[in-house]
């Protein structure tokens, strides 16, 4: 991993953490606590799910979820992250392409 990629994970990781603790401290934008409720939703119907956290040792076929135990083509890898943190970090994309990018310029 590049030297961009690790900060840009980094701000990925600070930024879900400060909107977690603002959300509650309620002191949360309520527009983007929306965003994030509709992103929870999403995590919580999906294969990966495990407890908090995307399991990182399954692999997913977003067409068709099925979850499988080792790589294969056209499936992607559980990100392995703390979900409440991470659907709050207005940086971050779901790896298999269930959400992201709504809050990118357009």
């Amino acid at each position: 991993m590049n030297i961009k990629n690790i900060f840009s994970k980094r701000n990925e990781i600070i930024d879900g953490h400060f909107n977690e603790l603002r959300s509650k401290l309620g002191m949360a934008d309520q527009n983007e606590e929306v965003i994030f409720s509709l992103r929870e939703q999403i995590c919580n119907a999906c294969p990966l799910k495990n407890g908090n956290n995307c399991n990182a040792m399954k692999w997913l076929d977003p067409k068709t979820l099925e979850v499988i135990d080792a790589p294969k083509e056209g499936f992607v890898r559980g990100c392995g992250c703390r979900l409440s943190a991470k659907q709050r970090s207005k940086l971050s994309l779901c790896p298999a392409g269930f959400w992201g990018g709504e809050f990118d310029r357009k």
